[in-house]
């Protein structure tokens, strides 16, 4: 580190705006995320919350970053203004910062029930859910039951919430083309599907794809010996079991690369034997109301990107099968035995039992997870009834299964359709089901429960809602992080208040990334300037739930450090949530080589620069102003004619830019030639060139 002392001025973001929410934001959270600029000399900041519907006031003190989430405070269908200013190290209070105005949107969820049966073992966080009916929805509770968050007017299904916080599901909004989304909280859709695909999973790999599922057709046989074969052949079926002569459905999973087009796909019926159909439940009653048949109805699909493997669950098979990637083989079937799949005896695990189930995990330790559904377990099983049940197997060499735990739901929580389950961080397993036992009546129900089946939570609902999948989530808003820089201090320059880091001679510069989420999130940053004065800082680290990482500048040189001052730029991206990118560029000055009396009073613009150029048909024209004031910024061709006025006006000192769009005072297309344009700040006026060429 240099001896020097060396001087960041901040301009562009850090001039003293609030950030998040924006100014007349409708949000469908109460858990809020408040951003704001940094401020220079603080010791902390407090933040103002004001209800307008009752006018009460909440007082956010002692706030030490410029990011603050309330859980608290907030409630739905209001309009709130909120404001911040910060106390220096004097413990004065600096102007105000605001107000700006946000509302929060009508709750959605209605008389839901959440008994808590042993507080401390309950896994904290938040609890996320969605399904088809009233609506199709998803929301978040806490642990009392109370909604933090909805899905607003988007009709959206939740389906899979990854280990970042992305969540996966399809929307009724704008169908059929948002059938397979990824939104964040803010329900900004970050991908969709573009047409329809099968609404029941989605799964993001590694590789930024995206894999979902879609109807194919084909035509297959109707068996000769079921309740429905005399009613087939009365409409003029053979029913002889061989002959191709119905309508089959099955779905093929699709791989989507991000730009929408499909690079993969696997087609069951190259893969899967017709002669494997379910017998025993009410799939060939249905078949006859619809006049086809849903042959596999797979609902489920994990990826495995490190064996390189996707495991797929096809419910009406009773089947979860392991398929190599990209090859398509099948690795293996877990099936149902004899007589109730044809081929079931050459698959694996026919003592798992499992049956119509839902939602296969592979989970930490490498066993699996998935909600039996048992749809004929009543058939199976000796005891006579329909029970659904949570289970946890292994498999050994890709040949032995072994079940390592279950918990058999009570009958009246037998769900026929949907259902999940969850490994919790405290080996707590988070179960949700349909409930819908007796005559389709459903009585949703949500349970965390101790692997020694001890029930610590519950969460019930009236029977008109319909639910998919439930998950236990940290926290809302895992995109949330701040970018400090430490110190940060005001300066007079020109006798202009300018904001910026002063080192000490023995000090260092420190860039602070705080992850302000529940959730493990990597960050890629570049620390770079641009006339080489510090030594360049470029990496990827992950930061825990509410840590920080802390990046000390190197200094180069001296040599070559003179005035004015050089630019420093900061980019943060989390990597997981690449939207919530954060850039922020500074000047930098070396305090060995500067003193502010030395600044001629009239050099008041520096910095020209305009990128590209050549250009076509835009460039954007940057330069860096020491003192707030009048700017008139013009285009001139080479013959000194008056092409365009891009900017007559105040402008606070700082680092500036402008677009021009090659077009003149009239707004036409002006032709290729070479461009001079002038700033004027006073009496002080800077000149450049570019050259437009078409």
């Amino acid at each position: 580190m240099s001896r020097y002392v060396t001087l960041l001025l901040l301009y562009t973001v850090c001039s003293g705006e609030l950030i998040r929410p924006k100014d007349g934001q409708e949000l469908h959270y109460v858990h809020v995320l408040f951003e704001w600029d940094q401020e220079p000399d603080i010791l902390y900041y407090q933040l103002e919350l004001l209800n307008l519907n009752s006018n009460e006031t909440v007082i956010f003190d002692s706030l030490k970053t410029n990011l603050y989430i309330d859980r608290s405070s907030i409630i739905w269908d209001r309009i709130y203004q909120w404001r911040v200013r910060a106390i220096n190290q004097q413990n004065e209070y600096g102007n105000w910062i605001g107000p700006s105005i946000f509302i929060t949107t009508e709750s959605k969820l209605r008389n839901v029930n959440s008994t808590i049966y042993q507080d401390s073992l309950i896994q904290p966080g938040l609890t996320i859910f969605g399904g088809p009916n009233p609506m199709r929805h998803s929301v978040v509770v806490d642990r009392e039951g109370k909604e933090i968050w909805n899905d607003g007017e988007f009709s959206f299904k939740i389906n899979h919430v990854d280990e970042y916080g992305a969540i996966y599901g399809n929307s009724d909004d704008l169908y059929p083309d948002r059938t397979a989304s990824k939104i964040n909280y803010d329900m900004e859709f970050l991908w969709s599907s573009e047409q329809e695909v099968d609404p029941h999973d989605i799964r993001e790999t590694p590789r930024e794809t995206y894999l979902t599922l879609r109807n194919i057709f084909s035509n297959g046989p109707i068996p000769s010996n079921i309740s429905k074969t005399d009613e087939f052949r009365d409409l003029g079926f053979l029913a002889d079991d061989t002959t191709n002569e119905f309508p089959w459905f099955a779905q093929e999973i699709i791989e989507f690369d991000h730009n929408n087009d499909i690079i993969w796909s696997w087609n069951p019926f190259d893969h899967f034997s017709l002669d494997d159909h379910d017998r025993h439940g009410h799939t060939w009653q249905d078949a006859f109301i619809a006049m086809k048949y849903d042959w596999t109805h797979s609902n489920s699909i994990y990826f495995d990107d490190n064996e390189s493997a996707i495991y797929l669950s096809s419910r009406h098979l009773s089947r979860i099968s392991k398929i190599d990637y990209p090859s398509g083989d099948i690795i293996y079937n877990i099936s149902l035995p004899l007589p109730y799949i044809v081929s079931g005896d050459s698959g694996i695990g026919n003592d798992l039992l499992f049956n119509f189930q839902h939602h296969v995990q592979r989970i930490d330790n490498g066993n699996f997870t998935l909600f039996d559904n048992g749809n004929i377990s009543d058939q199976i099983f000796d005891h006579g009834h329909r029970i659904s049940r949570a289970i946890e197997f292994e498999v050994i060499g890709d040949t032995v299964c072994n079940m390592i735990w279950s918990y058999s739901l009570p009958t009246n929580l037998y769900g026929r359709a949907g259902g999940s389950v969850q490994v919790l961080n405290n080996n707590n397993r988070l179960i949700y089901t349909r409930g819908n036992s007796f005559g389709g009546v459903n009585n949703p129900t949500i349970i965390e429960i101790k692997d020694d089946h001890t029930m610590v939570w519950k969460l019930t609902a009236p029977r008109y809602y319909a639910w998919y999948r439930a998950f236990r989530i940290p926290s809302i808003h895992p995109d949330a992080f701040s970018v400090i820089v430490d110190p940060f201090s005001s300066i007079n320059l020109n006798n202009a208040e300018v904001n910026g880091v002063i080192i000490d001679p023995d000090g260092i510069i420190t860039i602070s990334i705080i992850n302000e989420s529940g959730y493990s999130q990597p960050y890629f940053y570049k620390i770079k300037d641009d006339r080489g004065w510090i030594q360049p800082v470029t990496g990827t680290n992950t930061i825990g739930p509410w840590q920080h990482l802390d990046i000390q500048l190197e200094l180069s040189s001296t040599q070559g450090r003179r005035l004015p001052y050089s630019n420093l730029e900061i980019i943060v991206t989390p990597i997981k949530h690449s939207y919530a990118k954060k850039q922020k560029t500074y000047m930098l000055f070396d305090r060995s080589n500067f003193i502010e009396s030395d600044i001629d009073s009239q050099m008041l613009v520096s910095g020209l620069d305009n990128i590209p150029n050549p250009f076509n048909p835009t460039t954007n024209i940057k330069y860096d102003l020491f003192k707030s004031g009048h700017i008139k910024i013009t285009i001139y061709d080479i013959m000194g004619r008056h092409i365009r006025v891009l900017f007559d006006g105040i402008q606070n000192a700082g680092s500036k830019s402008i677009i021009w769009n090659s077009n003149d005072n009239a707004g036409l297309p002006i032709g290729t030639g070479l461009y001079i344009y002038t700033i004027e700040a006073g009496s002080d006026i800077k000149r450049g060139k570019m050259l437009l060429l078409k």
